[in-house]
């Protein structure tokens, strides 16, 4: 129905614009909303930028040395203690820009000094303006960003979303239809589909043990890597080996919608996974519906939702993607401060089904796919509100070359673990690890979990000394346990290093996170530190 000219335009009685109208205007239509305050106190990073950034993007950019750039983005994050602390763990809950910061504090001021005048006018219309900026962030095309647009929502993090794309397949379905999820799987994935689908209904594609092993085996120069398709085979024979069980039961179109959930990139295990081959095949093969959880891959890898997403059932295979829903947070690697996350789905029919009912349902539940998502209650929005100054930053100092260095800075942090923990086993002579030995070799050699081309750009596990990690041969041969790896992350904190350690196959890893800011020192602190933890003897 056509909204009074006088009357309310926007969800329940706010006092603003129909975000719906608002996110669905072309580019050159769309005016941008003026900030309530002085810019300065948001996103002052502009007095830095000379430090910062270290090649203008007009020009071809050259990988430097590896952590040849780490000073200058130290003072980007001013709040960490790192005097005090070695922080290799910006991946469990990440670490927020001191651009995002400002800015989200500047928020939180002009709540404070007209509260209704905040919620009522000048919240909606800058979230939509948040997301429109963050649809540009991660689309390549314009002529993409249209349909982009009205197929995102802002959600508060991963978790929140994932809760409606599960729950509501479950409603739609009447509990009848199956979800799987690799065993390698982010830890609440497994309870959420058993909470909404039911034991029975929620199946575990078995990974770790039968093809994790094959991965080791399967290593790929990066020129034989066609983007997110690299390695793919292995992911699709344990799909399809966990679904062929079903249909010699059901037959194979038992599997029809049913839900098939991907990590981009691996919590435990950092491993980053082909995401385009597999949905590819999950659809054409039984006809899934296929939800990503990209926690980690906001910034952290090249996103472009043109390609990603499926548009729905009438599209041609070579117009777009596969992927049906995807969902990113903005607090990990995006550095935003926590509390703002992404759903796309570009899918019509799954939007008003699936999708339909948010998490928390509110005013805008039946005003479209923005609105339902948007508002969920009085609660602190500042987080999301503070997207477009950090997009800003990462635009302004070249997203590509601040992804090239973290890849960069990651394999030298593995080679100098592997140097003091594994003096000699991936070098061409003498006790030092040789670069191009570790990144073609290391996991052969097991020091790696998996080759690094098929670990996160930016996170990977390495293995930690023989006489901690277990699973080896004489006396650390025993096999470690999540206890284990815990006694090892203490005695690591209580040095002051955070690290997680991870215990996959009865071996203890540590999983290294690299972002700009960290250096090269933190990696000898840490190396230097595990090889005198001694927690089983």
């Amino acid at each position: 129905t056509k909204k009074s000219e006088h009357g309310y335009r926007s969800i329940g009685s706010f006092h603003s614009d129909d975000v719906e109208e608002l996110i669905r205007l072309p580019k050159e239509l769309y005016a941008p909303p003026a900030l309530p305050f002085d810019a300065t106190d948001g996103d002052d990073w502009e007095r830095h930028r000379g430090s910062i950034i270290t090649a203008a993007s007009t020009r071809p950019y050259q990988s430097p040395a590896p952590f040849a750039n780490s000073h200058r983005y130290i003072e980007s994050y001013p709040h960490l203690e790192r005097e005090r602390w070695t922080f290799l763990n910006h991946g469990a809950f990440g670490l927020a820009l001191g651009v995002g910061l400002r800015r989200a504090d500047s928020w939180r001021r002009f709540l404070e000094t007209q509260p209704l005048r905040y919620f009522d006018r000048f919240l909606l219309p800058h979230l939509v303006h948040g997301t429109r900026r963050m649809v540009d962030f991660v689309t390549k095309n314009e002529a993409d960003a249209g349909r982009i647009r009205e197929s995102t929502a802002l959600i508060q993090n991963v978790t929140s979303g994932m809760n409606a794309v599960v729950g509501g397949h479950a409603r739609c379905s009447n509990r009848s239809r199956l979800v799987f999820y690799y065993d390698i799987a982010y830890g609440s994935t497994k309870k959420m589909c058993q909470t909404y689908h039911g034991k029975e209904n929620a199946i575990a594609i078995p990974f770790e043990e039968n093809f994790l092993p094959m991965m080791l085996k399967s290593s790929t120069t990066t020129s034989n890597r066609k983007g997110d398709d690299g390695n793919s085979e292995i992911f699709i024979s344990a799909l399809h080996a966990a679904i062929s069980k079903l249909a010699r039961k059901n037959g194979k179109y038992s599997v029809a919608g049913s839900l098939l959930i991907l990590d981009h990139i691996t919590s435990n295990t950092a491993i980053h996974l082909p995401i385009n081959a597999i949905a590819k095949y999950a659809k054409d093969e039984y006809d899934m519906i296929v939800v990503v959880d990209g926690a980690h891959a906001l910034l952290g890898l090249p996103l472009d939702m043109g390609s990603i997403l499926s548009t729905g059932s009438g599209q041609h295979h070579g117009e777009s993607g596969h992927v049906d829903i995807y969902l990113t947070n903005a607090h990990k690697w995006f550095s935003s401060p926590r509390g703002a996350a992404l759903i796309f789905c570009a899918d019509p029919e799954i939007r008003d089904s699936i999708l339909s009912r948010p998490a928390v349902v509110s005013h805008g539940v039946d005003d479209g796919f923005l609105s339902r998502f948007l508002w969920d209650g009085c609660r602190d929005y500042a987080a999301q509100l503070s997207m477009p100054a950090i997009a800003a930053y990462w635009t302004a100092t070249s997203v590509d070359n601040v992804r090239a260095e973290m890849q960069v800075n990651l394999k030298e942090g593995v080679r100098i673990l592997l140097s003091r923990w594994h003096p000699g086993a991936c070098s061409d002579g003498g006790d030092g690890a040789d670069a191009s030995c570790v990144e073609k070799h290391s996991a052969e050699a097991g020091l790696t979990l998996v080759p690094l081309e098929m670990h996160a750009p930016q996170m990977a596990l390495v293995r930690l000394p023989n006489h901690i990690s277990g699973g080896g041969e004489g006396t650390s041969s025993e096999q470690r346990n999540s206890t284990d790896a815990k006694r090892v992350q203490d005695f690591l904190y209580s040095h002051n290093i955070e690290v997680p350690i991870k215990c996959i196959r009865g071996v203890l890893y540590a999983r290294i996170s690299v972002h700009v800011y960290n250096t090269a020192d933190e990696f000898e602190r840490l190396a230097l530190a595990a090889l005198k933890c001694h927690p089983f003897s």
